[in-house]
């Protein structure tokens, strides 16, 4: 766990919402319009490795049954037995760059050791960025936890540890699932706490990144402990 406080940099300048991004009517869509717009995306394109798969599959069943034996091919000595070719789809970018992954690094730097609800607290933290509309944080995942000046826990060369791992998974499952339930989804941080503070032993979340409420862990604990 880093004792160091996440903190904005201050040698970016303010970011403004791209004014590309817009719904219908010329307004602009808001983050969690392009969440949805992105998830529709990795959706089509998974839709479309999984066709490609099955096309390779025919091919390779074709291939099969129309390559002629060793006996056929003594048969029919001027015949020539088709090359099998192996196409393997290209790994898609969401595949080699896991969100989940980049989170379960920087809670091996901001919170190993720490109780489960304190490093799903993190990940919250993360996310409340990716959904903050001031345009002071990048709308991804990865381009938060990278975020020059930002996470200091972060390290690419961190282990990425199984229970990590699963806190991270827990709470991406939670946070999607904001967009289609009403009802409470087990988050453990409010969205307006963006920064967060550690003393070697406990993370302390703000609303600010000097001064500003200090969260006092009102909301029920799904991890019992």
């Amino acid at each position: 766990m880093m004792e160091r406080r996440i903190r904005e940099s201050a040698t970016s300048p303010t970011r403004t919402l791209s004014t590309s991004c817009t719904g219908g009517g010329g307004r602009a869509m808001t983050r969690t319009e392009r969440r949805a717009l992105q998830r529709k995306r990795r959706i089509f394109a998974a839709r479309a490795v999984i066709c490609l798969v099955a096309l390779l599959a025919v091919i390779t069943l074709v291939l099969a049954v129309t390559t002629p034996t060793a006996a056929e091919g003594e048969a029919d000595a001027g015949s020539t037995k088709p090359p099998c070719v192996s196409i393997i789809p290209e790994e898609t970018e969401q595949a080699s760059r896991d969100p989940a992954e980049y989170l379960a690094k920087t809670l091996y730097g901001e919170a190993r050791g720490c109780s489960t609800v304190e490093q799903a607290a993190v990940v919250w933290c993360v996310l409340n960025r990716v959904d903050d509309e001031s345009g002071l944080w990048p709308d991804d995942i990865i381009g938060v936890v990278t975020q020059p000046n930002q996470f200091y826990g972060y390290d690419p060369d961190h282990p990425i540890l199984p229970e990590l791992l699963a806190v991270a998974e827990d709470v991406l499952s939670r946070w999607e699932m904001e967009d289609i339930c009403l009802g409470d989804v087990g988050r453990v941080l409010p969205k307006e706490y963006l920064y967060f503070t550690g003393d070697g032993k406990h993370n302390y979340f703000t609303t600010e990144w000097k001064g500003g409420a200090t969260w006092g862990w009102e909301l029920d604990n799904p991890y019992g402990r």
